[in-house]
């Protein structure tokens, strides 16, 4: 090929990639350009403007419902079940019998043993009118005074293993379910069934350290089950663990449920509120409209204004702000450092927002008032 040639297709390839590359920078600069002129359709909110109100101070914790007396009936003694004298969810009264063993075999060795303890009686008396005559040794008489009290404690352990056959209620109170028949063969710590004492339930709640001076015993407890809605409890608190869990760093917090509690049962948890005396001034906010997190907590707050206008209608910016949280009641929770009188808060698609968004307010259903 000859130089001209080669420098016809030098300039060609050159022509090529030049055009190549000139349309895909003004295509690049197109599209940006495009991109940066495209803005999202503001975002649909609810909002509310809180006002500064006084609160009583509360403590929202998880509970947990506990009897007063609870244990599960174990058997102290192997033996064949004879007899089952309880129906699951029966009461019964403290020393009812609720199982009796096969003590046959027993009773055999009672009798065997009376048997042995009625002769060392014998033989200690005929020992004790030979030693008035001289006939035998004190030490003979010892030894049959002590082969005597072998002989009648030896019957007093067979007579306390038959007792143990009927193994009894060690309190009053509901059994559960059953969980044996007859002619299963217990031994030593066998599960029988659960009891569980009706007379008095407790709400047991572990709150943080930091609330020790703040909870004292008297304080009133209100709480609900999620079992039983619309249903509220009411508790005083009748005693404080001494000390702190090194772990978790809570303090265990018992409060005596004043109503009667037959639709409750132990192991339940609710959610208790307990009542701190402590009055506080907040911004009651709707705990929905509250981004939860471990940096700190937020809400979105609307701004100034935007120049643009959805439809006739004003659109506004909003910013991210930081907030304290204190105490919550129902739907609210109180915020005590963040905000003041006049702020405007978003109450829904908060997923759908950031710092800066564009946001179209639409309060046509207002978030329900708070109560407290």
């Amino acid at each position: 090929m000859s130089k001209k040639a080669i420098f016809i297709v030098g300039v060609l390839i050159l022509l090529i990639l030049s055009f190549v590359f000139g349309f895909n920078f003004i295509k690049n600069k197109i599209v940006s350009e495009k991109v940066k002129e495209f803005k999202l359709p503001p975002v649909s909110v609810t909002t509310v403007k809180p006002q500064q109100s006084p609160w009583k101070s509360y403590l929202n914790i998880i509970g947990e419902v506990e009897s007063e007396e609870s244990t599960n009936i174990t058997t102290q003694i192997s033996g064949q079940v004879l007899t089952v004298h309880f129906k699951s969810g029966q009461f019964v009264n403290k020393g009812d019998v609720v199982v009796t063993l096969d003590d046959s075999l027993l009773m055999a060795q009672y009798k065997s043993q009376k048997a042995k303890l009625d002769l060392a009686k014998i033989e200690l008396s005929r020992k004790k009118k030979l030693l008035v005559g001289n006939n035998v040794s004190q030490n003979s008489v010892d030894q049959a005074r002590t082969q005597y009290n072998a002989e009648r404690a030896s019957l007093a352990y067979i007579a306390t293993q038959i007792e143990h056959m009927k193994i009894r209620a060690p309190f009053s109170g509901k059994v559960g379910i059953r969980t044996i028949d007859v002619g299963d063969y217990l031994t030593p710590g066998s599960f029988i069934v659960e009891l569980e004492s009706t007379d008095h339930y407790f709400v047991d709640m572990y709150i943080p350290e930091e609330y020790k001076g703040k909870v004292s015993e008297g304080q009133n407890v209100t709480f609900t089950s999620g079992a039983f809605e619309g249903k509220t409890y009411h508790a005083t608190v009748t005693a404080i663990q001494p000390s702190s869990n090194s772990q978790s760093h809570n303090i265990e917090v018992r409060a005596l449920i004043s109503d009667e509690v037959n639709s409750l049962v132990s192991g339940m948890y609710v959610d208790a509120e307990i009542d701190l005396n402590l009055p506080v001034t907040v911004m009651p906010v709707p705990d929905i409209a509250v981004n939860y997190s471990l940096y700190g907590d937020t809400v979105f707050v609307v701004g100034e204004p935007t120049k643009a206008s959805e439809k006739g209608a004003a659109t506004y910016k909003v910013e991210q702000r930081l907030i304290k949280t204190g105490p919550k009641h129902d739907d609210y929770v109180g915020v005590v450092s963040g905000l003041k009188n006049g702020d405007q808060i978003v109450t829904s698609n908060q997923q759908q927002l950031k710092k800066g968004s564009i946001i179209l307010i639409n309060n046509s259903k207002p978030f329900p008032p708070v109560t407290k």
